[in-house]
């Protein structure tokens, strides 16, 4: 059978700004299984990107639950939280976020550091996976947008979480980054064998995956 890696259960989000509030997402319930490609899809403003932050604990919910496998993890304090995010997440951004005084090899190998892993080659065998091991002495001003966002998935990667969290991947990137960087996360799935979770606008992308969950206006549609 198999394993639920992630669970929403009546996830709603409402923003309060003074007396007026804006309801972003509302009654919604999901389950994603070990090692499934799913991509998030919806208009702008449909609330995209703020599930998936709640997925990832980085927001906290108005109403509901989330589970990362065993873990809910909505009423866990941020010490907690971090140490689950730390073993069980990998994030990639739009806007890449690599540090800018660091070249490609030190980039990826950030979170081994701040985790305190001691694997020299870890780093080394992602940088052969994304195809950027002639670049590993670079920094981020000398790379291309598409070698930007392959270093931030080698990023994710580093410390082998079983969770990949990807918002708007491509959304910086031409059509021939865009390609590379989409393959590169559905080979992730199938042959790493990793969850990967995708929020994308792009319907090209989005029909990439095993899923698509398809939200309007807060809504799971």
């Amino acid at each position: 059978m198999d394993m639920k890696i992630m669970r929403a259960i009546e996830l709603g989000k409402t923003y309060r700004d003074g007396e007026k509030e804006t309801e972003v997402l509302r009654q919604i319930n999901l389950e994603i299984e070990e090692g499934e490609f799913v991509t998030i899809a919806g208009p702008s403003g449909s609330g995209k990107s703020t599930l998936l932050g709640l997925l990832a604990g980085l927001d906290k919910p108005t109403t509901g639950q989330v589970f990362i496998g065993e873990n809910e993890i909505t009423s866990l304090n941020e010490n907690l939280l971090a140490k689950i995010r730390g073993k069980m997440l990998g994030f990639v951004f739009q806007s890449f976020n690599l540090i800018p005084t660091l070249n490609t090899l030190e980039n990826i190998e950030l979170p081994l550091f701040l985790n305190k892993i001691h694997d020299v080659n870890r780093a080394k065998e992602l940088i052969d996976l994304v195809g950027l091991s002639h670049r590993s002495k670079h920094y981020p001003n000398q790379l291309s947008g598409g070698e930007q966002q392959r270093v931030a998935i080698a990023r994710a990667l580093v410390c082998d979480p079983p969770i990949i969290l990807a918002d708007e991947p491509t959304g910086n990137l031409d059509s021939r980054n865009s390609k590379t960087v989409i393959d590169l996360l559905v080979n992730l799935s199938a042959e790493k064998s990793k969850t990967v979770i995708v929020v994308t606008h792009d319907l090209d992308f989005a029909q990439k995956a095993k899923r698509v969950i398809h939200i309007n206006d807060g809504r799971i549609q």
